[in-house]
């Protein structure tokens, strides 16, 4: 048994899941319509700008967290990007369910547990993985 015959595997079979599919549907949906392909790449920015902040160790200026916060209510009343976010989220679900079990399976403790109180956490700017963790958007 390979382990890595075994990841194309569960690869293949996360590309069939429902999660999957309607993420990708909604994510076509969204690059057809303008207005809302427009407002998502406007999100995506400003997101991406205070990740940038915090994996430097700067904390945003309050009004950057409010323009943020605001620009997903906005956006929020798009029924394309609601679909795309709602999709989002069932994906991001389905695949910390996945980590939960392969961390389960090899004895490892979860992400919350890790980080005692006396070891400082790592900085993202520290971090050598550029994968996209659930539940860390910025």
């Amino acid at each position: 048994m390979s382990v890595k015959r075994k990841a194309h595997e569960l690869a293949r079979a996360i590309m069939e899941s429902p999660e999957y599919e309607r993420l990708t549907k909604a994510r076509e949906v969204v690059e057809s319509r303008e207005a809302a392909k427009i407002m998502l790449q406007d999100v995506e920015k400003k997101q991406r700008k205070l990740r940038e902040k915090y994996a430097a160790g700067e904390e945003p200026a309050e009004a950057e967290l409010q323009d943020l916060q605001k620009t997903m209510e906005l956006v929020s009343f798009n029924p394309y990007i609601r679909d795309l976010l709602d999709a989002e989220l069932s994906f991001s679900k389905m695949m910390a369910e996945i980590w939960e079990i392969i961390g389960e399976a090899l004895g490892l403790e979860p992400p919350e547990a890790q980080p005692t109180e006396q070891e400082p956490e790592p900085r993202a700017s520290e971090a050598s993985s550029r994968l996209w963790v659930p539940g860390r958007d910025f």
